[in-house]
């Protein structure tokens, strides 16, 4: 296996550890979208959900599990997301409940004013013009329909503030230098800059009774197998993406922690927490 292949692997690995983290609070998400306290009034539950960007699956399979089949269709670019997310349905008993097509954000086959729902996780971010992007998201609703950005919130964290090893303080750095990451990203994306927040972009979209809620994706201590698994990734993850933007020390500590036969190694500790906060953006179209 080349190293290509190896980075590739690890991504798609990476992506179904998130859905699995991520699926408490997305199943709490949507199932305050189809509830009538999180729909406009006199509207009954969609008919049509669109999830952009779909990766893993978790939230179409979410959508499905509520709504039942023939309602949602989940769309990326990648085939080999779709074929883990096909997968992910048929382990949640939702065999040929989902429509999957592989897709960009820039060429979806749908009509214009089609859809009740559009769910985009993660996506509009990484496109060049996003607010852009997120007009032509919403042009895929009809009137009363909703778009649905996951965009914003707080970053996973997971280590105690000293943890005995290193300067103190190191998720904080870690945070800090996951922003000159996004910051770069988007400087080699190009396009134009969106200086303001993601409800005021999805007003300028056009959309109508913008509302923003905010849900906790945790796991507590003491970390089960799982849970130490997502912890290593978040500190491997460091290592692989964000090079010298970590200071030398910083990078022997996090290889400490991640060493199996160090005696600092993360595994072996009982006092970590998985924490982290998923903004939920909305807009309905007019």
């Amino acid at each position: 296996m080349t190293i290509d292949q190896q980075l590739a692997e690890w991504w798609l690995t990476n992506l179904e550890t998130s859905a699995r983290f991520d699926a408490p609070w997305v199943a709490e998400a949507v199932a305050w979208l189809i509830d009538t306290a999180g729909r406009p009034e006199g509207s009954g539950p969609p008919q049509r959900v669109l999830d952009v960007g779909c990766g893993a699956g978790g939230a179409a399979c979410a959508f499905a599990g509520v709504l039942g089949p023939g309602v949602v269709t989940g769309f990326d670019r990648d085939p080999r997301l779709l074929a883990i997310a096909g997968r992910r349905a048929v382990d949640a008993g939702l065999a040929g409940h989902i429509r999957w097509l592989a897709a960009g954000v820039d060429a979806l086959p749908v009509e214009a004013g089609s859809a009740d729902l559009v769910w985009a996780s993660g996506v509009v971010h990484h496109l060049p013009d996003q607010q852009a992007a997120i007009g032509s998201l919403a042009a895929l609703l009809r009137p009363g329909g909703r778009l649905a950005l996951v965009e914003g919130g707080l970053p996973l964290r997971c280590l105690p503030f000293d943890i005995g090893l290193g300067r103190v303080g190191l998720e904080a750095r870690l945070d800090e230098a996951r922003s000159r990451w996004f910051a770069d990203m988007r400087d080699e994306l190009g396009g134009p800059p969106l200086p303001y927040g993601w409800p005021e972009a999805l007003r300028r979209a056009g959309l109508v009774d913008v509302r923003a809620r905010s849900f906790l994706a945790e796991l507590p201590p003491p970390l089960d197998d799982f849970g130490r698994q997502v912890a290593e990734r978040h500190l491997s993850s460091a290592l692989s993406e964000l090079g010298d933007r970590l200071a030398p020390d910083d990078r022997d500590t996090i290889s400490r922690l991640l060493d199996p036969d160090d005696a600092a190694y993360v595994g072996r500790r009982d006092d970590l927490m998985v924490t982290a906060v998923r903004a939920l953006n909305v807009g309905t179209a007019a």
